[in-house]
């Protein structure tokens, strides 16, 4: 299967798995409203979508740091 876009075929790519620390803030107040460390950007796409419902006035913003907000 080749993805298409704007009509024209996009090159084939491997998958890339980093490891992604991120955190989730309220950029109006500056309130953490998630965090998490993941290698799928689906889950953070997930987690922002969740996030959103649960804090419906909330303006996301997404911030990636160094490492995990707890040590493993």
């Amino acid at each position: 299967m080749t993805d298409v876009w704007n009509g024209e075929p996009l090159p084939d790519r491997g998958r890339k798995y980093t490891e992604i620390h991120y955190r989730l803030y309220d950029r109006r107040t500056r309130a953490l409203i998630s965090f998490n460390s993941t290698n799928s950007l689906d889950c953070i796409v997930t987690d922002v979508l969740r996030t959103a419902a649960e804090h419906p006035n909330a303006r996301i913003v997404a911030v990636e740091y160094d490492g995990p907000a707890y040590p493993n």
